[in-house]
Parts: structure tokens; C-alpha cells; sequence
């Protein structure tokens, strides 16, 4: 398969493009990230908030009894309901996540139909080569489902739309976990 190398002058085109492209994926992704997180950092604070009504409502049950064993037995079940709450919060911790890497992934799959997602590819298989050498086996847009996949030898490369957008969300990592700081 013969490569055609475009002139430098195109490739900084293509390089201005893709930059585009992956700008814009990116504030989609962090609109979305930003969406998903605000929904979920709510729902786990009603969660959060009826397991500390339910627990002081238990509590105040156990006092008008007054027996230290009711206490006891208060502190416990306050100590499973904080228990519970915090399991619930990184239940919509873990879901977060879920959906903001699905939206993410789906935002990466919708470039296909993209104009320039061709453009896209050839700027891809030109990383490839340039990380594996000419002659590089490559994988366009195939069963991944979008982008590319290139092997040398033992060393492989995947620019596949899924992996890049694992990467993607990988670099909002930090931030988003400041949110539930």
C-alpha cells in the first residue's frame, strides 16, 4: 500500500483541522461531562440528605426510649446509614462516569459522517507512520467502528474512535474529580 505524504503546508491544514475537531469534541464532551455531573452531584445529595433524615428520625426513636441499648443500637444503625448514603453517592458517582464516557464515546462515533472525518484518518494513519515507521500495517476505519488501528511488529497503535475518546475523558479526569471533593 503506498502512502501519499501531503505537502507540509496541507499537513499543517490538516493539523488546524483536526485541532478543530478535537476542540470542539472536547467542550461537547465537557458540556456533556459538565451536564451528567451537575444531575448526579444532586441526585446524590437528595440521596445523601433523606439517609441523614431517615437516620436522625431513627435516632430521636431511640432517645424517647432511653435505654443505652437503644443508643447503641441507634449509633449503629447512624453509622449504616451514613454507610448507606456513601454507597449511594458512589453508586451516582460510578453512573456519572458511566454516562459521561458513553456520551463521550458517542460524540467521538458521530465525526463519521463528518465532511472532514476522511481528513481526519489520513492525519491518523500519518501519526501511525510516524510512530511505527513505514511499513506499518493499518486498520482504516474498520470492525472498531471508526478511526484507526496500526501494528508494526510487536508495537501497536490504536486511534481508534473509542480509544481516543477513552483519552479523552481520561484527560478530564482530574477535573472531574474535583467535583466530588
Amino acid at each position: 500500500m503506498t502512502a501519499v505524504v501531503p505537502a507540509p503546508d496541507r499537513v499543517d491544514a490538516l493539523r488546524s483541522e483536526l485541532e478543530a475537531v478535537r476542540r470542539a469534541l472536547i467542550e461537547d464532551a465537557q458540556a456533556d461531562a459538565d451536564r451528567i455531573i451537575a444531575e448526579a452531584t444532586r441526585e446524590a445529595a437528595l440521596t445523601a440528605d433523606e439517609a441523614e433524615r431517615e437516620a436522625a428520625e431513627q435516632i430521636r426513636r431511640a432517645e424517647r426510649r432511653g435505654a443505652a441499648a437503644a443508643q447503641a443500637r441507634a449509633d449503629r444503625t447512624l453509622a449504616r446509614a451514613r454507610g448507606d448514603a456513601h454507597g449511594a453517592v458512589l453508586q451516582a458517582q460510578e453512573a456519572v462516569r458511566r454516562r459521561l464516557q458513553h456520551a463521550v464515546q458517542a460524540a467521538a462515533f458521530d465525526l463519521r459522517p463528518d465532511p472532514r472525518y476522511p481528513e481526519l484518518l489520513n492525519e491518523l494513519e500519518r501519526l501511525a507512520r510516524n510512530q511505527l515507521g513505514p511499513a506499518v500495517q493499518i486498520e482504516r476505519d474498520g470492525s472498531t467502528g471508526g478511526g484507526i488501528t496500526a501494528i508494526a511488529g510487536p508495537r501497536r497503535v490504536d486511534y481508534t474512535l473509542a480509544a481516543l475518546a477513552d483519552r479523552a475523558l481520561d484527560a478530564l479526569a482530574d477535573k472531574t474529580t474535583l467535583l466530588w471533593a
